[in-house]
């Protein structure tokens, strides 16, 4: 439930909104503990949840604003904050370890996204105060945000750019520390999985004091976590039963697509496998010493008698498709923060925070795999195999390689954050208060990747002949044209030197430093008495610069290897920008009108964005919002929001890299064919900026029933349209609008003189618009059972409605989608729906959380025998297009020794249900949205003293 606790409110209100506050995370426990009813103290200290900039006793701003409190992660056990927030509907956990098995970048990184609409939407502050970029596109790794002493995580669902700056098209989470915190207190956990991996383990430390007589106080936090991720996909036995097979669509009565498996490959082996149509060679595969034997394809769909996959078969126990990509890589963060403050006067505060947090993981890509041309001549080439060659006049063929012998590149990342914030705050007048902070951070990424093969390199080294007594590579045969190149031994695993591997598969390196700059200043007021309270307004203003500096290796600088391939990034954004908001309490304490208040704000924005070599560019935008709240008595609260957000594409976006990768694409052109596609991704000089129209309307019933006085239930619709969209589309999408006639999209897809598909460019672009809408339901109820104890119920639910992209082509709606298969983005699903039974009693806390995701679509682009308007000859065909619902259920406990001592665990997934099929470049199911690791286990204890 979206809630604003009013500052100095009184007792009455502290429990009715403490427990409506309490909905607002699923399995949320209050932010704040309510305290029992009693007359309001001038003394009681102010709790502020507002989502504005104005904080004002008795105002609930407009727009809904979600809590989470540090119980809420307490009772999950929950050691990183950003695993709390993306456990509510609020969130697409789109990056986080579970998602990145073979992807290069910040590996382990946490970055919010809300709504869906992309993590460079959603900004993330700390105390109100940017937090500097910590990833490559610009956003912030939650990772790096001290979770020990975050007191709550406030979330402003909708637009806020012009109460809070750019970026907040999605709206804001406000990381709030705990300053004032006084003691020693420490945690210490062990996480593993019933299979005995995804172990994990982490300590907290935090100490405060009060120093100069009370006028100053110290805290300083400390934490340290270390994951080791899981294995790869067969360390689970659902893993490798899916991926998606091609078939001739039609073919035997059988659609385009099949969701089957264990699949086989068609195109490759381990060892070496002959690629034709037909002949003599046709299915011959190589044995380690260089024999050969005939190739056991398995089933082979359709008419391609050489398919990307097939059923089944002899590689099908160990596919190179999936063959080493770890289910969640290996994690370890470290986290330190300082904070000190000392009133000078009553009139004047001074602070300063310094913050260090570094994040190191460790990805392993997807086994190499590479179609070279074996000429006759080969020096490598098994004398059986030249033998029929001779007899036939064959004088070449193509050979397809699975470098399962090498393994997979390994990517290791390591992402350090230094932030220092010296600031300053108040007084005027007693209407009057102010507060300014400069801000200095640094970020330095950077990732070393092993193992990668650079193809053009494997074409050389395979390429070999017999000079003399030697084996050389070709093209040094005559002339010597590259004098590294070394020959390779492709036929049979295990024949590759170790001076052919360091060859073909060298080392890379991407380095990025960020440096921030941030100057800011606040101001609010209380103007003047309106009939229900003062009229007050805040402004300010803004000045940051972002700059970003780095350098890369020159295969990947050239997209040579056959991964990753990290760029260098140069570029600065400086933005300068002012707000003015107001808060106008027109009406209160008439019939119908307990309370009538109106807010708006405006903000300017001007940017300047350069990168050396290019033309630099400025842009000037305003943004505003307007919002109003209306109780028109104790029991009903009605709210409402209008706004304008603009979010200009950022350095990464603009400046940043574009790499390189491999992918899956059906292909439409081609009756379905499936093929393995180079698909270029990253940045984009020509991005405008895009305009986002928010509308927000909602209301908050709270019953005073005998039977139901702590009932509380909020309804809250949302609609964001975000015109001209900075996105990717995906690789799939990409070709499929091409063929629809949407021929902006045709410039983005090479291919061969075959027709075959090669490349699919997917860098960003100004999409026509993006759109989401969707309901969000919150209920909380609390009974007290006297000697039985306390149970507190809390429920949040999302009903998405619409989650769009619209091309001049039409529009394509990801709603109720929970697939993810390779070579698009993901959808959101129907619903999610996130609750929690709390039951208190003496010293034992008992806590029941569930998370319900209903059955989706498998791709809403493709027409399974479920969908209206399925017929087996279509393209875009599929054997089954739904993806099954699941319901996970966690169950945790928290003993109470003494006042210092507590012990606690939590058995997550406690019905150990694994993740339903859903083919994906994952694996076989889709990881965003459901758990890998099934039954797992956290134990821990925590003092505080």
């Amino acid at each position: 439930m979206k809630l604003r606790q009013d500052a100095a409110m009184g007792r009455r209100f502290a429990i009715g909104l403490g427990l409506l506050c309490s909905t607002m995370l699923a399995p949320a426990v209050l932010a704040q503990e309510a305290p029992a009813p009693a007359a309001p103290k001038a003394t009681d200290a102010e709790i502020i949840v507002t989502g504005s900039r104005i904080k004002q006793n008795g105002f609930q701003a407009p727009t809904p604003v979600t809590v989470v409190g540090a119980e809420a992660m307490q009772s999950r056990a929950v050691t990183n904050v950003a695993d709390a927030l993306n456990e509510t509907p609020l969130f697409r956990p789109l990056i986080t370890p579970a998602t990145q098995q073979a992807v290069g970048g910040n590996v382990g990184a946490r970055i919010l996204d809300l709504r869906g609409l992309g993590s460079t939407r959603t900004l993330v502050l700390v105390d109100g105060k940017r937090f500097v970029p910590s990833t490559t596109t610009g956003t912030v790794d939650v990772n790096l945000v001290p979770s020990m002493l975050v007191k709550r995580a406030e979330v402003v669902t909708g637009g806020a750019s012009a109460a809070y700056g750019s970026d907040a098209v999605a709206g804001v989470v406000n990381f709030i520390l705990d300053r004032t915190f006084t003691g020693f207190k420490a945690s210490a956990q062990a996480g593993f999985s019933q299979r005995g991996d995804a172990n994990s383990q982490n300590v907290q430390l935090a100490w405060g004091t009060k120093f100069a007589d009370g006028a100053g106080h110290f805290v300083i936090g400390a934490e340290y976590d270390n994951a080791t991720g899981m294995g790869d996909c067969y360390t689970r036995s659902w893993c490798p039963n899916e991926q998606l097979v091609g078939n001739t669509a039609g073919w035997n009565g059988l659609p385009a697509s099949l969701r089957t498996g264990p699949a086989g490959t068609g195109t490759l082996s381990s060892g070496g496998l002959i690629v034709a149509a037909s002949g003599p060679l046709r299915g011959i595969a190589f044995n380690p010493d260089g024999t050969y034997h005939n190739y056991n394809f398995g089933t082979i769909y359709g008419t391609n008698p050489s398919p990307l996959f097939t059923g089944g078969g002899e590689e099908s126990s160990r596919n190179g498709f999936l063959d080493g990509i770890l289910l969640m890589p290996p994690v370890e963060r470290v986290v330190g923060f300082a904070h000190g403050d000392y009133e000078v006067s009553d009139a004047l505060k001074l602070g300063m925070d310094l913050s260090y947090g570094q994040v190191r993981g460790m990805v392993i890509g997807s086994d190499a795999r590479s179609t070279v041309t074996i000429r006759r001549d080969n020096a490598y080439l098994p004398g059986a195999v030249a033998a029929i060659m001779d007899a036939n006049a064959i004088t070449s063929f193509s050979l397809g390689r699975a470098f399962t012998d090498l393994k997979g590149s390994v990517n290791h990342s390591m992402n350090k954050t230094y932030r220092a914030v010296f600031s300053a705050e108040g007084r005027i007048s007693s209407a009057i208060k102010w507060d300014a902070y400069y801000q200095y951070g640094r970020n330095e990424f950077r990732q070393d990747y092993s193992g990668n093969i650079v193809a053009a390199r494997v074409a050389n080294a395979a390429d070999a002949v017999q000079v003399g007594s030697n084996i050389v590579c070709r093209i040094n045969a005559v002339t010597v044209t590259d004098p590294n190149c070394v020959p390779v031994n492709l036929f049979g695993s295990g024949n590759i030197s170790a001076a052919g591997k360091a060859y073909i598969a060298p080392s890379g390196y991407q380095a990025i430093n960020t440096d921030q700059h941030v100057l800011a200043a606040n101001l609010q007021a209380d103007l003047f008495r309106l009939p229900g309270g003062m009229f007050s307004v805040a402004g300010g203003g803004e000045w940051r610069r972002d700059s970003m500096s780095g350098a890369a290796d020159a295969l990947s600088a050239s997209n040579a290897f056959w991964s990753f391939n990290g760029k260098a990034i140069s570029g600065t954004l400086e933005v300068t920008e002012g707000y003015l908001e107001g808060n106008a309490p027109v009406l209160a304490d008439l019939p119908l009108v307990r309370k009538l208040e109106l807010n708006g704000a405006i903000r300017r924005t001007h940017y300047n964005r350069s990168s050396p070599g290019l033309a630099s560019s400025s842009l000037a935008v305003t943004t505003w919002k307007f919002g109003g709240v209306w109780e028109p008595f104790d029991m009903l609260r009605l709210r409402a929001t209008r706004s304008r957000d603009i979010r200009a594409p950022n350095i990464a976006e603009l400046y940043g890299p574009v790499t390189s990768g491999r992918t899956t694409v059906v292909d439409p052109a081609n009756a379905g064919a499936q093929v393995q596609v180079t698909s270029y991704s990253g940045a984009n000089p020509r991005l405008q900026a895009e305009k986002a129209d928010t509308f927000t309307i909602g209301a908050v019933l709270s019953p005073r029933l005998p039977f139901a006085r702590s009932l509380q239930l909020s309804v809250d619709y949302f609609s964001i349209r975000i015109n001209g969209a900075i996105a990717t589309l995906g690789a799939q999408t990409v070709v499929n609008r091409c063929n629809s006639g949407a021929t902006e999209f045709c410039s983005f897809i090479t291919r061969d003189s075959t027709n075959a598909l090669t490349v699919v460019q997917d860098v960003l672009q100004n999409v026509n618009q993006q759109k989401v809408r969707g309901l969000d339901i919150n209920l909380a109820y609390s009974t007290h059972t006297g000697p039985l104890g306390s149970v507190d119920v809390n429920l949040i639910a999302t009903r998405y409605l619409e989650f769009s992209t619209r091309d001049s082509v039409g529009v394509t709606d990801r709603v109720c989608q929970t697939g993810y298969r390779p070579g698009t983005t993901t959808g959101v699903p129907c619903w999610i729906v996130d609750g929690n039974i709390g039951w208190n009693i003496g010293k034992v806390k008992l806590n029941l959380h569930g998370r319900y995701i209903p059955g989706g679509k498998f791709d809403v682009l493709m027409v399974g025998p479920e969908d209206p308007g399925y017929t087996a000859t279509a393209s875009n065909s599929v054997s089954s297009n739904r993806v099954a619902g699941r319901f996970y259920l966690d169950l945790g406990t928290t003993v109470k020794i003494n006042d210092r001592f507590e012990l606690f665990g939590v058995i997550n997934n406690l019905m150990d249900k694994d993740p339903p099929m859903a083919a994906s470049a994952q694996g076989a199911t889709n990881q965003v949205y459901f758990d890998p690791i099934g039954r797992n286990f956290r134990i821990g204890a925590r003092v505080k003293m």
